[in-house]
């Protein structure tokens, strides 16, 4: 009876350590963010808007309304030219839902201007091959954030990785051009 009890006693100070321990997936999440830090991406962990709302995980058990938010991780890349050269202008895309993530039209503005004819360029050449769980691209005239619902898959990540850098390699080479016009 006595070994039974401290069994139980153990059991009870050891379950807290072992359930607080990663998982597997979010070693790999963590492994993917490490990856991001190590090309010189920053990610930070936020909320947005959720783009389709009218869902019922957005209700309590008793039927109350919470905010339509959802978690996301925002992954960050920053130009290496000064906000004073960047020509393009700033602008923020939602994935349009329901839509094909390799048409033109996969991400619309959500701000009150229409988007310019080289960023709908530029998201048509690059944000295709971006993952359906990417939610937001803002681009602010510095800086070239994609906010996505983290997978534990490091394939992902080298898609919104090689989007960040080939997007801010194509807006370097846009306000070059543009500036020599």
């Amino acid at each position: 009876m006595v070994y039974l009890f401290i069994g139980l006693v153990l059991l009870m100070l050891i379950a807290p350590i072992v359930s607080i321990l990663p998982g597997k997936s979010q070693k790999q999440i963590m492994a993917v963010r490490r990856a991001a830090m190590a090309r010189g991406i920053s990610v930070e962990l936020t909320t947005i808007d959720d783009p389709s709302p009218d869902q019922d995980k957005y209700r309590t058990s008793t039927g109350r309304a919470l905010p339509a938010k959802l978690q996301v991780a925002a992954y960050k890349g920053l130009s290496r030219l000064n906000s004073s050269s960047a020509t393009l202008p700033a602008f923020q895309v939602q994935r349009t839902p329901g839509q094909n993530p390799l048409s033109p039209d996969a991400f619309h503005s959500i701000t009150d201007a229409s988007l310019s004819a080289p960023c709908r360029a530029f998201l048509g050449q690059y944000a295709a091959s971006l993952p359906t769980t990417v939610h937001q691209i803002i681009w602010d005239g510095r800086q070239l954030n994609v906010y996505w619902i983290e997978q534990p898959d490091h394939q992902m990540g080298e898609k919104i990785f090689t989007f960040i850098e080939e997007g801010l390699q194509w807006l370097a080479e846009f306000s070059s051009i543009s500036k020599a016009d």
